[in-house]
């Protein structure tokens, strides 16, 4: 099982990659919500289609976004990508105020190049509660561990390489080294990479699980 990090522009960075490379590639990107001094707009045309060039035939797209510019999002990945599915993270004890009300869901798009399906069978609706003590790096927008390999479970392979363009503060590097995954991460914010580099350091030390509990 392989690492790489890269500290720098994920589009620069990725047009050093091999076309063909890369079996999925699952982010979080910027939502263009300004709550963060990165988050200032959504990832142009260009990052995904460089996207589609490192992955694979018939490999998996899933992208994490926020549900007021998804819509904005949807327009960007549906020219160069098959739509597959939704994802929905169930935050049960969510108190945040969206526009129904209080806000519970956390939206992932699944997109391929071409024919897909799921690797392991899983729910397409995952319940796990908001956490404090499961986020103490600072990042505004974190996905919990559990979250994450229960997606990578569901899209790839152990052995599989997965990439994350905005890898934050790694928690998609930390559940493909729990899950016996290859990855590769790009994040251009220094202070998250340092983050990054040191929870997947810290996950690398630790037993791998030994398989993922169907949900």
């Amino acid at each position: 099982m392989t690492v790489e990090l890269y500290l720098g522009d994920c589009l620069d960075i990725m047009r050093t990659l091999p076309a063909g490379s890369v079996d999925a590639v699952i982010t979080d990107p910027p939502y263009g919500v300004q709550k963060a001094t990165w988050d200032d707009e959504i990832p142009p045309v260009e990052v995904w289609r460089e996207v589609k060039r490192v992955l694979v035939p018939g490999g998996s797209l899933l992208v994490f976004g926020g549900i007021k510019l998804m819509p904005d999002v949807m327009a960007k990945l549906g020219d160069l990508f098959d739509y597959q599915w939704v994802f929905a993270w169930y935050k049960s004890n969510a108190m945040q105020f969206g526009k129904t009300g209080y806000s519970v869901l956390d939206i992932a798009l699944w997109y391929s190049t071409g024919k897909a399906t799921a690797k392991n069978k899983k729910r397409d609706v995952i319940v796990h509660p908001i956490i404090p003590s499961e986020n103490d790096f600072g990042h505004p927008t974190p996905k919990p561990v559990k979250v994450m390999t229960h997606l990578i479970d569901c899209l790839s392979q152990p052995g599989d390489t997965i990439l994350d363009p905005f890898m934050g503060s790694g928690t998609t590097g930390v559940a493909c080294v729990q899950t016996g995954r290859n990855f590769i991460g790009i994040e251009i914010d220094p202070d998250y990479f340092a983050i990054a580099e040191r929870r997947i350091a810290e996950a690398q030390m630790q037993p791998r699980l030994a398989d993922v509990a169907a949900e």
